[in-house]
């Protein structure tokens, strides 16, 4: 992934969904004529009273290095102490806050796979390798799972971090919470980094706060998909006082600007807007799934907004979907070349993305 030039480390940077207006022009695409549902955000986008507390932000003085008044907001959501909360431009900072802090070169990391990219990028910037742990996929519709004997097996090497995305993206499985405090409790010498940014529609918790206490375990969570604030970069972590101790001394100074904490905090005085984001992905997601099952079309079971499609050939199937307007995300740099992933819109929009697969044909239900 890496490579030398000059006198700069070069480092291959990851791949994201979204709206990529100069890629969509090259394309011969209008950006402003398509549906994205390649990214992994909530259709209502931010509360009422964020666009009022981003207004009245202070932007002539630097903003609460420790951004208070958010973590304090936080700290009660996950009914945590306000010092266990270390908020960042955006988890990715974390991540690599994260992987600084805990890997030195020729460490090793290990991930369930697909993983996030910037997990991997953070990673090898930190001087590491990654190894990885496959999900298990048991045939088309059937799903991914965690292979629990092979990740114990690869834990036994003690690993100095362990990157757990759950609901993972793009599959949307989610790890049973018994197997994660499990993990924690039995491999202290491993440092275990939970990225909850799809965690908003599970029905329980994934972890306790005697997880938290163990030391070993630091909870990633992000602002800026069902919450609807993408374009502030919002995110944080969860963890023991001593680990958010030292990512918060580690952090650049002011990362987290005035709009943003502004934003945050006004986004958690609405959590009735919150609900209705998840209500409305519940809802659009499994109708999704029905119609396009109706249709022929395999889709696989998911536990986050957004749900895999068994394309057969992902990257032929996006651009016949972006020819009728729809842009969904092509799973082949997750290592998944025959699934793209929906994260449904409204329901106007997402009757026009059934539309588009309906003239389509669906492939042979192959793994």
């Amino acid at each position: 992934m890496t490579a030398s030039r000059g006198l700069i480390r070069t480092v291959r940077a990851s791949v994201h969904g979204a709206v990529d207006p100069s890629a969509l022009r090259a394309e011969g695409v209008d950006p402003g004529a398509i549906v994205d549902f390649s990214s992994n955000q909530s259709p209502l986008g931010a509360a009422h009273g964020v666009a009022a507390a981003v207004a009245g932000a202070v932007v002539d003085a630097y903003p609460d290095p420790h951004a208070a008044e958010l973590t304090a907001a936080l700290a009660d959501r996950h009914a945590v102490e306000p010092e266990q909360v270390v908020c960042g431009n955006g988890s990715t900072e974390l991540i690599r806050l994260v992987a600084q802090l805990a890997l030195e070169s020729g460490d090793v990391a290990l991930a369930l796979a697909p993983v996030f990219g910037e997990c991997e990028v953070a990673t090898e910037l930190a001087g590491a390798r990654l190894e990885r742990v496959p999900l298990v996929h048991r045939g088309p519709g059937a799903g991914f799972f965690c292979d629990e004997p092979a990740l114990r097996d690869a834990l036994a090497a003690q690993p100095e971090l362990c990157w757990l995305c759950s609901p993972s993206n793009p599959t949307g499985a989610a790890l049973p919470a018994e197997l994660i405090a499990a993990l924690v409790a039995d491999h202290p010498r491993t440092l275990f980094v939970l990225d909850e940014a799809y965690c908003d529609l599970l029905p329980e918790p994934q972890w306790e706060r005697a997880s938290l206490a163990a030391g070993n375990l630091v909870v990633l969570h992000s602002m800026t998909k069902y919450w609807g604030l993408a374009g502030l970069r919002l995110g944080h972590a969860v963890a023991e006082p001593g680990p958010a101790a030292a990512l918060r001394a580690a952090a650049p100074p002011w990362s987290v600007n005035a709009c943003a904490q502004a934003a945050g905090v006004a986004a958690l005085r609405d959590l009735d807007h919150h609900r209705r984001s998840v209500d409305l992905l519940t809802s659009e997601r499994d109708r999704l799934v029905a119609g396009l099952r109706e249709r022929g079309w395999t889709t696989e079971p998911t536990t986050a907004g957004f749900f895999l499609v068994h394309a057969g050939d992902a990257p032929a199937l996006r651009r016949e979907l972006l020819a009728r307007g729809c842009l969904v995300r092509d799973c082949s740099s997750f290592g998944l070349p025959r699934h793209i992933r929906v994260s449904p819109r409204h329901p106007e929009q997402n009757d026009l993305l059934l539309a588009a697969f309906a003239a389509t044909t669906p492939p042979e239900a192959a793994p």
